[in-house]
Formats: structure tokens, C-alpha cells, sequence
């Protein structure tokens, strides 16, 4: 017997829920890995697309690119010196950053999207 009531049809739609999230969390562990990944990527899925969302503060469109090259992403972010930022962070957007991600065999990598607004990147993948 479950926890509610066996002719609760909520003990049902508990189940399914529950059972979808868990699945949905199993794909995003095979993204995701470790404490300070899942501090800077997040990892949404819908019925049809896999979205990779990434912080890269201070950053525009222009200044990242965005390849794949087999199963993996490569996220490479620069500003230009002296394009009227604080001094401070000049020299932090200047380094840049690289990001490098595996992707798992579920999404399709051939074709993907990216919108970068805020700060945030966001990196579109069809199933």
C-alpha cells in the first residue's frame, strides 16, 4: 500500500512526477559534474531541446565564441583592452575564459543556438 490512498489518483500523478525528475536529474548529472561546475552551468530539458546555460559576466556576443567539435562544446570568452570597462576588471575580462564541456550522446550536436544577454549564455541543441 502507498502513502495515500490506493484509489488516490494523486499517489499516480505523485509517481509520475516524481519518476520524470529523477530521469531529468539522471541526464543532468551526465552533464553536470561536481559542486563548482553546477555554480556556473545549468542544464534545462524540454520535450524537444537541450538548453546549456552558462555565467560569463561582463561579457558580449561579440567578445565570445561558441564551437562543437564532436561531443564537445568549447566556450571561449576575451574582451579587448581598454574597452571602456573599470580598470579593475580590464585586466580579469582581458584573461578571459575557456570553458570545455563533453556533451552526452543524447543531444544532437550537429545543430545549436546561442543568445548571450546579461551575462548569460545560453546555448540551444536540439534532441
Amino acid at each position: 500500500m502507498g502513502f495515500f490512498n490506493e484509489d488516490d489518483s494523486f499517489e499516480e500523478i505523485f509517481n509520475e512526477v516524481f519518476k520524470r525528475q529523477q530521469g531529468i536529474s539522471n541526464r543532468q548529472n551526465q552533464v553536470i559534474k561536481g559542486e563548482q561546475e553546477e555554480r556556473i552551468i545549468d542544464f534545462v530539458e524540454t520535450s524537444d531541446k537541450i538548453f546549456l546555460v552558462f555565467e560569463l559576466l561582463g561579457y558580449r556576443k561579440q567578445d565570445v565564441l561558441v564551437a562543437v567539435k564532436g561531443k564537445k562544446i568549447i566556450i571561449d570568452a576575451s574582451k579587448k583592452q581598454g574597452e571602456n570597462i573599470q580598470s579593475y576588471l580590464s585586466q580579469k575580462l582581458g584573461q578571459g575564459r575557456h570553458i570545455e564541456k563533453t556533451i552526452p550522446d543524447f543531444v544532437k550536436t550537429k545543430k545549436f543556438d546561442f543568445t548571450l544577454k546579461n551575462g548569460v549564455l545560453e546555448v540551444v541543441f536540439k534532441k
